[in-house]
């Protein structure tokens, strides 16, 4: 098949409008909160590690623009990422807690992620098994356990940190790539059959999600305490009005809501930019998606579309839940707003899926 000359340059003019919007919110959100978060009179200290995390995603998305599709449809080279990521996820375990939880492997001058670069590994995974099964997709021996299984592991390493949002992202966008792959509907009664009382389990199995769970269905209850962060995001995004406050004019990110910057950037856009804004970004997500979804349909070999569609429901899946935590539609989740908030290993797993999907829409017909 012939190569296509160029990419979906309205798929990476979004991305690039997307990160745009990204730091200048980041720069906005913490500028005056540096010195309680970090101890440094710094007011640009969140926004220049994020320009360097860009610079570092930058030149891997444009790698992985050129790079040739026939070298990530190797099996061996999966297999060795998923080495390489089951590793990482095993030490990080050793880690020293941060925030009470074992997420990151610290460097001397920054520290990594492993979750978060396990999505694109576990949907590079997803589009070889599927491509491959894709006939076979019914079939629970050879297809279904062994998929099931390949998940689980990572999906509970994931949950070990503890990081329930992270790994709840990975089985949906499992979930949506083997129903795309034609999946019998009572297998998907089946499955939910097993993974809802599981979720339900795993939601209940610690107290601060208890707490989460039981806040979100009544944030009012305790405003000051349990209901702070969903009530603080609520009054940002209604301040904001139709046409926001205006960037910089912000009040909420002043010691009122936790993490401004990174899981609730979405309530200070709100407040900022107002209805509009936000309603503005949402589209630019939605423009984004609708574009990944086009280079996956238009694909001309099935381990493309796979991997098209991952990628997408990757980006889809994650900023649909940070964007619900915001407006308390769904309970608080330390989840990242993709391309968006601060946090290095976030940005850079968000350029990989655009820069995977650049290179497949060159495939595409």
């Amino acid at each position: 098949m012939s190569r296509k000359l160029s990419y979906d340059t309205w798929l990476f003019a979004a991305a690039l409008l997307i990160v745009v919007i990204g730091l200048v919110m980041i720069y906005s959100a913490s500028a005056i909160i540096t010195t309680q978060k970090v101890g440094l009179d710094n007011p640009y200290y969140f926004i220049t590690r994020q320009c360097i995390w860009l610079l570092g995603g930058s030149a891997l998305m444009l790698i992985l623009m050129h790079v040739d599709l026939s070298r990530l449809r190797d099996r061996r080279v999966i297999y060795a990422a998923m080495g390489v990521l089951g590793i990482a996820l095993v030490v990080v375990l050793f880690q020293t807690p941060v925030n009470g939880t074992h997420r990151w492997i610290v460097f001397p001058s920054f520290r990594l992620q492993p979750s978060e670069f396990a999505k694109p590994v576990i949907v590079l995974f997803l589009a070889s098994f599927l491509a491959r099964r894709e006939s076979r997709i019914n079939e629970v021996t050879s297809t279904l356990l062994p998929l099931g299984f390949t998940i689980a592991v990572f999906a509970g390493l994931i949950l070990i940190e503890p990081d329930f949002g992270t790994a709840a992202t990975l089985v949906l966008v499992t979930a949506g790539m083997v129903f795309a792959a034609g999946i019998a509907w009572n297998r998907v009664a089946i499955f939910s059959l097993m993974v809802i009382p599981a979720a339900a389990m795993v939601a209940f199995s610690a107290a601060y999600r208890r707490d989460r769970l039981f806040t979100f269905l009544n944030p009012e209850a305790d405003p000051l305490g349990k209901g702070f962060q969903a009530m603080q995001s609520l009054i940002a995004l209604g301040t904001g009005g139709l046409h926001g406050l205006g960037i910089g004019n912000g009040r909420q990110k002043l010691f009122f809501l936790p993490e401004p910057h990174t899981d609730f950037i979405f309530s200070i856009i709100g407040e900022e930019l107002g209805f509009i804004g936000a309603f503005g970004l949402i589209a630019l997500f939605a423009f984004l998606v609708w574009r990944g979804y086009r280079v996956a349909r238009f694909s001309q070999e099935r381990f493309d579309y796979y991997a098209a569609l991952g990628f997408t429901l990757m980006i889809a899946v994650q900023a649909l839940i940070n964007i619900s935590v915001a407006l308390c539609l769904l309970p608080t989740k330390g989840l990242p707003l993709p391309l968006v908030s601060y946090g290095g290993s976030s940005l850079t797993t968000s350029l990989i899926a655009v820069g995977m999907l650049l290179n497949l829409s060159q495939q595409s017909g």
